[in-house]
């Protein structure tokens, strides 16, 4: 069988439970979707470090891992003694795995000047950096130039039903980009967009939705100022969003007809927040 390439960026090679593991974010899953953050793989089977790529393969995926899109601070919220333990990783070992573990925990405590893949990796980060700004901009800017052929509207290309994929909107003549925020209900988890309405930015919004199973969204907040939802289905298989069919590569104009309001909050409800006066524009 033909194992699914996966490329990653923000990554970090760890050790759990005695074996290697990789976490990271992947451009496009097979299964999970498109930019989606994986916490971990299934058994490694083999790797390889070559022309500054570690390849990263299991039973199903080969995950190709550039050193300049590597996560050089995975260890945020680990304590200075583990710190110091890893950076000595690859102390007694020629594997590349522990010097890159090695390497992350060297960055993480400020030593390692001295050590030239340390140095390595701090100069390809520096140009990774930069590139993934750029990619965001220029997917922002895509994802614009889309929502805005669609006046009071969200735009939503949907890979990942469980855990949201960007959004964008043009709501009056506001437009831009929220990321989904997962919450963690009492009955079932849910995915949702919001957006504030500030002194600065008087746009606001309220979206969200119950994931059914891996195929099926269900609206259950819909705010006023929202007169379409324009979902485009890229994943390989049919979808549905509120009992509508979408089949893949194909984008529907739906509007909030078949969805039932079920929220009453005081966050951000109805296109405003109930502690803010500030209201979305209208042309």
């Amino acid at each position: 069988m033909k194992k699914n390439i996966v490329y990653m960026t923000e990554w970090q090679v760890y050790v759990y439970g005695g074996e290697y593991n990789l976490s990271g974010t992947a451009d496009e899953h097979p299964v999970l979707g498109k930019h989606v953050y994986v916490a971990y793989t299934s058994s490694l089977e083999t790797f390889e470090l070559r022309d500054d790529i570690l390849t990263y393969e299991t039973k199903n995926t080969i995950y190709k891992c550039p050193l300049k899109y590597i996560d050089i601070n995975p260890y945020r919220t680990v304590v200075e003694e583990y710190k110091k333990q890893l950076a000595h990783q690859a102390d007694t070992s020629d594997s590349c795995l522990d010097r890159i573990i090695a390497a992350a925990a060297k960055i993480a405590i400020g030593i390692g000047e001295e050590d030239t893949f340390v140095k390595h990796i701090l100069e390809l980060a520096s140009v990774g950096r930069k590139e993934l700004e750029e990619q965001i901009v220029a997917e922002n800017n895509r994802l614009k130039e889309i929502v805005k052929q669609y006046e009071n509207s969200v735009y939503l290309e949907v890979s990942n039903i469980a855990c949201g994929d960007k959004m964008a909107y043009h709501l009056g003549s506001a437009l831009g980009t929220v990321k989904p925020r997962l919450h963690s209900g009492m009955f079932q988890d849910s995915v949702l967009y919001m957006k504030i309405a500030t002194e600065k930015d008087a746009c606001a919004l309220d979206f969200r939705y119950f994931p059914k199973g891996l195929n099926f969204m269900e609206t259950y907040s819909w705010s006023d100022n929202i007169q379409y939802a324009v979902i485009k289905n890229v994943r390989n298989e049919t979808i549905f969003f509120n009992g509508t069919k979408i089949e893949p590569e194909e984008t529907r104009v739906c509007t909030p007809d078949t969805h039932r309001q079920e929220l009453v909050s005081s966050d951000c409800y109805n296109g405003k927040s109930i502690l803010s006066v500030k209201f979305c524009e209208e042309k």
